[in-house]
């Protein structure tokens, strides 16, 4: 996690300042002030409250939703909306905190923690109430032309999904 957190710095240090509303000083802009951040925060909002019909406003045919590290990829509105519904059809509580957020042009990077209550079928505990922190990044790339998002990006630390679920339900 560590090596994929320093390698998006690296990335982004090395394609230029970061955009903050035309200002000359970034340092005095709140992330919502940022027109990316606020469309990309709205955004994760919606996922994170399952609100489908907000979500269908963000994608559009072309839309690439990928999660790296489980080698996951689709792409268009339809299909990414179904893997969502399905996957979180026994989600109860689904909430992002993020730790560190920055952007670049399109580009806006959420470092944080997507946090999970949901029933436990789904990952081998039927009849259980499952909790668990879910570490990762999720890359951005936003059409500010459309508000759409144009590409979603995540990569999890599902290893340590996986040691609290070993130590909370064994």
């Amino acid at each position: 996690m560590r090596t994929i957190t320093l390698l998006l710095f690296g990335l982004l240090v090395l394609s230029g300042p970061v955009r903050a509303n035309g200002a000359d000083d970034p340092a005095d802009y709140g992330p919502a002030q940022i027109p990316e951040m606020a469309l990309a925060e709205r955004y994760i909002e919606a996922l994170t409250s399952l609100n489908f019909n907000q979500l269908s406003r963000f994608y559009d045919r072309e839309t690439l939703f990928e999660d790296k590290t489980a080698g996951k990829s689709l792409v268009g509105r339809r299909d990414i909306l179904t893997f969502l519904r399905r996957v979180h059809s026994y989600t109860r509580e689904y909430e992002f905190v993020p730790s560190h957020t920055f952007a670049n042009g399109s580009l806006v990077v959420m470092i944080g923690s997507y946090y999970y209550q949901a029933r436990g079928d789904l990952f081998g505990y039927p009849g259980e109430t499952i909790t668990f922190v879910l570490p990762g990044v999720t890359t951005l790339k936003v059409d500010m032309e459309n508000q759409r998002i144009s590409e979603h990006i995540d990569m999890f630390d599902y290893g340590a999904m996986k040691d609290q679920l070993k130590l909370q339900y064994h």
